[in-house]
Parts: C-alpha cells; sequence; structure tokens
C-alpha cells in the first residue's frame, strides 16, 4: 500500500486468497480437531466466511458501548429494547416502520459481527482479550446474544415475517437461531482450528509462529467496502413499505366494477405481481413437454392449461378471480396427476414453494360438512377452531401461487359447488369468524368421472360395433350426466378439460415412466442397476391394466413387483458388515432436538450413505417365467 515501507520478510505480490483451497484446508483441521464426522457443512461454510470477510474489516468493531453491553446485559434488558423497537410509536407510518425495521435488521448483525471478529483474532492473530475482556468470553457471549435477540424477533409475528421476506439471514430464522448457539458452544474449538490451518501439520504454532504466518496473510483488495454496512437491503425495506400506498397500473387493475375502492392486501398484491414476473420467464413449450412426458397421451389436456399460462405471463387475467378447470375422464387417465405433476414442476423451476390443498368429495356428502372448509358456526361444537380453508389461507396469500383440487367432486353434496360459486366468482368466501379469505392467487380443479363409472363403460354397445362408435355412445353419455349433475352457474365459472381414454400403447409408456422412477432411485441408494425384461413387463401389462379401470393399478403392480420383492432381495444379499449406526442416530436427534442446524443435504448425504447395501453384484434382471417372477443377478461376484 502507498507509504508503507515494505519488510523484508513480506512477499514481493500480493496473492488473493483462493477460498477453495482455504475450505479444503478447513475441513481437513476440523477433522483433526472436531470429534470424527461432527464437523458441519454449515460450520465449514461459517470459519470461511469469518477468515474471508473479517479481513475487510476496516472500523474497530469493539466499541466500548458494544462490548459493555454484550458482557454486562441480562435477558430483562434485551426484551426491553426489542419490544421498544417492535412497539415504536413511529411505526405507526409508512416512513416510520422502515426506520424500526432498519434498526431491528442491524440489531443482531451489530452482535454478531463482534463474535466474527472476536473469533478472528483469537483464532489468525493470537490476539487473547480487547478492552480488559478475554476474547474467547466475550465471543462466545456475542454469538449467544445474537441468538438470543433473533429468538425474541421469532417471537413477534410482525418481525419474524419481515426476516422471512427479505431473506437477511443465511439461514431460515428458527435455524439461525440454533447455529448462533451451537457457535456459541463451540467457540473455543472454531479458534483452535483457524489457529491450526497455518501449521503443516495441523497443531497450534506458539504465539511467535502465528505472527509470523499472518505477516504473510494477503490484502483484500476492495476493503473500503465495509462488512457490517448494509445500506441495499435497508432501502429495499422502504420500497416494501412504500407499495402498500403507492398507485400503478396493476392496482388499477386489481380493482374491480362498481368497486373503485375494493384493493387486493398487501402481501396478495405482492403475490400477483410475483406471479407474473414468474411466468413471464417460463419457458411454457418446455413446461408442456415435461407435462406431456410425465402425464401420457393427455396432449389436450395438457395443452388446455398452457395455453391458460399465457394469460399469466401477459398480466392480461383479472387480478382477482382464481382459474378455475373441470377435469373430467375416466378413472386412472391421469387427472390428479397432472396436477400434481403441475405444482412439482413450477417448484422446481421457481424454487419456491407452490402451496396445495386437497379436497376429497365424498367426504362432503351433507350440507354440513362444508363446516369443516370454514369452520363450525359459533354454537356448535368446535366452532372455536379454524377451518381448513382459512388454515391455507395462511400458507397460500404469501406464495405467487397455490393449488386447490376439489377431487370427485360429484360424489360430494351439491353444497359443496354452491360454496365454492363465490371463491370462483369473486375470488373470496368468509369463514366462521367472519374473515374473508381471499383466494385470487389460487388455480381451483375440480376432477370427475362423471358418465366414465364402471358400469356404464361396461353397458356401452359391444360386438360388432367398431371401437369409434363404443367411443361415440360413450361421449355422448358424459354431456348427458353432466348437464343433470352440474348447474348452468357452476359450468359457467369453470373450464372443462376432457381426457381421452388410454389404450394399450398408453400403458406401456405409463409403465416405462413409473418403472424408470423406480430404478433411479434404486441406483441413487445402492448404486444398482434394474433391467426388465420382455417377458415381466408384458406380464406387469397384463396384470396393471384394462380398458375400464386404466392405469389405475399399474403403478400398485409395479411397487410390489419391482419395489417391494427387490428390497427383500437387496436385504438378503446385502454383505455390510453389522456396524455402529448409534453416531449417525445421535446426530439426527442432535438436529432434531435443536442442537445442532439442520442442513437438508448434509442429512440426506450421511443417510444414504449408511443405507447403501454392499452387493456382489451391480446389474439385477427381472424376469417372469413359469409363472412366478425371478430376480437375477449380474456383474462383479454374481
Amino acid at each position: 500500500m502507498a507509504g508503507e515501507t515494505k519488510r523484508d520478510d513480506t512477499p514481493g505480490r500480493i496473492e488473493p486468497i483462493n477460498p477453495a483451497a482455504l475450505e479444503a484446508r478447513l475441513r481437513e483441521v476440523a477433522s483433526q480437531v472436531l470429534p470424527a464426522g461432527s464437523a458441519d457443512d454449515l460450520e465449514i461454510r461459517h470459519l470461511l466466511r469469518v477468515v474471508l470477510e473479517c479481513s475487510l474489516l476496516l472500523n474497530d468493531v469493539y466499541s466500548e458501548d458494544r462490548v459493555r453491553r454484550i458482557m454486562q446485559t441480562e435477558s430483562g434488558l434485551l426484551n426491553r429494547l426489542v419490544d421498544k423497537l417492535a412497539d415504536d410509536d413511529s411505526a405507526s407510518t409508512p416512513e416510520g416502520q422502515g426506520q424500526v425495521l432498519r434498526r431491528v435488521r442491524r440489531l443482531p448483525d451489530d452482535v454478531r459481527v463482534i463474535g466474527d471478529k472476536a473469533l478472528f483474532d483469537l483464532g489468525l492473530l493470537g490476539l487473547r482479550e480487547v478492552r480488559g475482556y478475554d476474547l474467547e468470553e466475550l465471543g462466545a457471549r456475542a454469538y449467544r446474544t445474537a441468538s438470543d435477540v433473533l429468538a425474541m424477533l421469532a417471537d413477534d409475528r410482525r418481525l419474524k415475517e419481515f426476516f422471512k421476506q427479505n431473506k437477511l439471514l443465511m439461514l431460515p430464522l428458527e435455524e439461525e437461531v440454533v447455529f448462533l448457539r451451537q457457535c456459541s458452544d463451540r467457540f473455543g474449538a472454531y479458534a483452535d482450528i483457524l489457529k491450526r490451518i497455518h501449521s503443516p501439520d495441523g497443531k497450534a504454532p506458539d504465539p511467535e509462529e502465528l505472527a509470523d504466518a499472518m505477516r504473510g496473510m494477503p490484502l483484500m483488495a476492495a476493503a473500503a467496502e465495509a462488512l457490517i454496512d448494509a445500506a441495499p437491503a435497508v432501502q429495499d425495506t422502504e420500497a416494501l413499505v412504500r407499495l402498500e400506498t403507492e398507485e400503478d397500473p396493476y392496482v388499477e387493475a386489481a380493482r374491480g366494477q362498481g368497486q373503485s375502492e375494493a384493493r387486493l392486501s398487501r402481501d396478495e398484491l405482492l403475490s400477483a405481481y410475483e406471479r407474473i414476473i414468474l411466468f413471464s420467464a417460463l419457458d411454457i413449450e418446455r413446461l408442456r413437454d415435461a407435462l406431456d412426458a410425465t402425464v401420457i397421451d393427455q396432449q389436450g389436456a395438457v395443452q388446455t392449461l398452457c395455453d391458460e399460462f399465457s394469460l399469466f405471463a401477459a398480466g392480461t387475467r383479472d387480478l382477482r378471480k382464481p382459474p378455475a378447470y373441470f377435469l373430467v375422464g375416466p378413472t386412472g387417465v391421469g387427472k390428479n396427476l397432472l396436477v400434481e405433476s403441475l405444482c412439482r414442476l413450477l417448484e422446481g423451476v421457481w424454487q419456491a414453494e407452490v402451496p396445495f390443498l386437497t379436497i376429497e368429495g365424498p367426504n362432503y356428502t351433507y350440507p354440513s360438512d362444508i363446516n369443516e372448509l370454514r369452520g363450525a358456526t359459533r354454537g356448535f361444537i368446535r366452532s372455536d377452531e379454524e377451518g381448513i380453508l382459512t388454515t391455507f389461507h395462511e400458507r397460500s396469500s404469501k406464495a405467487p401461487l397455490a393449488v386447490i383440487l376439489v377431487d370427485e367432486v360429484e360424489k360430494a353434496h351439491p353444497q359443496l359447488r354452491r360454496f365454492f360459486l363465490s371463491i370462483l366468482d369473486r375470488g373470496t368466501t368468509t369463514d366462521n369468524k367472519g374473515t374473508v379469505l381471499n383466494f385470487a392467487n389460487c388455480m381451483v380443479f375440480f376432477t370427475s368421472n362423471l358418465g366414465y363409472s364402471d358400469a356404464q363403460q361396461r353397458s356401452a354397445p359391444v360386438g360388432f360395433i367398431d371401437e369409434e362408435a363404443r367411443a361415440s355412445h360413450i361421449d355422448a353419455d358424459v354431456k348427458r350426466d353432466l348437464r343433470k349433475a352440474l348447474s348452468p352457474e357452476f359450468v359457467n365459472r369453470v373450464r372443462m378439460v376432457h381426457f381421452e381414454r388410454l389404450g394399450r400403447d398408453s400403458a406401456e409408456r405409463i409403465l416405462d415412466v413409473e418403472f424408470q422412477r423406480i430404478a433411479r432411485r434404486y441406483h441413487e441408494v445402492h448404486g444398482l442397476r434394474l433391467v426388465l425384461d420382455d417377458s415381466a413387463r408384458e406380464e406387469l401389462l397384463n396384470r396393471g391394466f384394462s380398458p375400464i379401470y386404466g392405469a389405475r393399478h399399474l403403478a400398485a403392480t409395479l411397487e410390489a413387483v419391482c419395489n417391494v420383492e427387490l428390497a427383500k432381495r437387496i436385504r438378503r444379499d446385502d454383505r455390510r458388515p453389522e456396524g455402529d449406526r448409534r453416531e449417525l442416530v445421535t446426530w439426527l436427534r442432535e438436529v432434531r432436538a435443536g442442537q445442532r442446524a439442520f442442513d437438508a443435504d448434509e442429512a440426506k448425504q450421511r443417510v444414504l450413505q449408511q443405507a447403501r447395501a454392499h452387493l456382489g453384484y451391480d446389474t439385477l434382471h427381472i424376469r417372469f417365467a413359469d409363472g412366478e417372477f425371478d430376480y437375477v443377478p449380474y456383474g462383479a461376484g454374481a
């Protein structure tokens, strides 16, 4: 740097830190310091962040006021501080709310950065104390205080939602609390890891060796950009607060005819905005191809839905009304599968939850059963409990898109369809406490096999009448039954989507899709390749498919033959020695008890590694001969 005298022991050229190499070194040393297998990925990433980001700090975070508060503050004082911030009178205005949220957002960060800096100074710089306080005690208390503050914020619903929506934490709020407590408990071990990363043998160096190592530590570019001040996040917060009061074209679009004052709530409006953006960026053609590959031979139904998505993308659909679809077709042709697959695909592409609610029509055979949806009326049993739709609304109102599926609606009392008329017409309904529930961001699906019942299909003309005439006869019965069962006001509010009957060719494609799903799972967990012979494939089709029932039983037949029986075979052939699984079980129990932060990827990796069978073969052929299925191993050692 300009103006500095170059030391003889300082490298002539500044080398940037290699994060990948540093992470590998941290993992190596952590395996020596911590008990075997107990170093989480979250802990390694935390230590890496401490080393890299604390190198950027130019200002002194150990202000006398901060340090004194951490070392002397009791929980009662923290409670009063958080309550004062949350209940500040200035929060009654949007501008005041922004000021309050800014201070709340800074509170845990201001405490946590002291823990990070204490860990950096103790582990890498070899300092022992600051302002008369022991650094190890200060760092551990800083992390513990930060976790206590966050836990208090999590108890306040307004502040909890603020942290969730603005994604200011590395982990979900509750998991961040757990992880900070873990950092407090393991502060000494973390400092020991940082002390050892410069030592070739992983042993802690003496203070002079550590000082020599730190003289060669590279300077970081852009150091002037201090870590603590996060102004962009604050600006985004203020923008979200102002959004509720600003006028723009989409607010006008949310107004109804004759309802100039009607507006969507803040959450509902933000969900509508997000939905428009997500659908505008969605590749509709690829989505259609993915649905076609999952829901076999129902191209017409898939295309109908994809056409509707173009309206979402264009932003021209009425934001106040949910689109509704009536899926009608024979049993076992993929009506429910289409809706479920759509939700999974959108969640995967958007990386966001699509809340899903299934309402089983046969469970609503009496008019009073509707109370389960909106909650029982005052004076009736369980009138103090929320209805199903009230609970679902809490999740769906904050999501860009949600789905309600009313399955086998023809088997429910007509009152169920009448109940949904207000939702389809205005997007809203009222629960038992008088709260208006808005489902404008939902897609509502009704499924039915009206006209396609077993008895009706069996009674259709057979014999010399060809298949085309038979299909025409059944279609006429379907239309007649729909006119009888559905009221005009209901039909006018839904879009009919007809599903085709499945033939033998369709069943073969479905079998291939379902078998590949099972085969991928066995390859992922056990490294085992499954091969289905033609003989077994033909027998599975004979057992699982019929023109009347469609492919309803095909998946169940595959599950029994190609999954359950295979699992039994693998268990018999497993050559894995009886190992001690108590260590993994203990780790899982610690995570469940909140003693460790939960990392889904790491948990999956550990469990799959423990569950993998040790087999003497890598391929298993499934055959059918002499009236039974046979499983023949191939490969090394078979």
